[in-house]
């Protein structure tokens, strides 16, 4: 956690039992660069060239986001216009203290409700898809909006993060720890 003039600047380096995931991303694309050239190279190369190559597609896309996870890790910056969210390969994007209707800490994550749209964050990005997938275990009406910080994946502290948004939250914003 990082005090700035403006907010509280929190960068969230994914765990070391989760850093392996990147790592194998990586290894995934290697070898399929690999297979790429040898099926290009073979009788069958026109067809299995065109195939190898929409199939990776994706797992390019995956193995750079998940990169991106080690290089420029996610970050979040708790000021007074509101909580602020950096992912690796988005621009910073801020929920204002207006949508966000409460704080919570329930078991290994931290959850920020929203009322609104989440601020230009896309849908499949990790918070809001966490959100999304753990709605129904954490009581929120499914189709809800909010974000999901998951402690176990991320190395971020509830109490940091809840005590950076109980300084700099506007009176009524709710913010609670355990189970919500």
């Amino acid at each position: 956690m990082d005090p700035a003039p403006a907010g509280t600047i929190l960068r969230l380096r994914l765990r070391r039992r989760a850093e392996w995931v990147p790592l194998a991303a990586i290894v995934l694309l290697v070898l399929w660069g690999i297979a790429t050239a040898s099926i290009v190279d073979g009788p069958n190369g026109t067809s299995g060239g065109i195939a190898l190559a929409v199939v990776g597609v994706p797992v390019t896309v995956f193995a750079v986001s998940c990169a991106a996870h080690l290089v420029r890790p996610m970050r979040l910056t708790v000021d007074a216009d509101g909580l602020e969210v950096r992912l690796p390969l988005w621009p910073a994007r801020t929920v204002p203290w207006s949508r966000i209707t409460g704080v919570s800490a329930p078991r290994d994550h931290v959850v920020v409700d929203c009322a609104a749209p989440v601020g230009g964050l896309p849908p499949t990005c990790r918070p809001r898809a966490a959100y999304r997938r753990r709605a129904a275990d954490l009581g929120r009406p499914a189709g809800g909006q909010g974000l999901c910080f998951e402690t176990r994946v991320f190395d971020l502290e509830a109490a940091d993060l809840l005590d950076a948004i109980a300084r700099h939250a506007p009176q009524g914003t709710t913010v609670r720890t355990g189970r919500s």
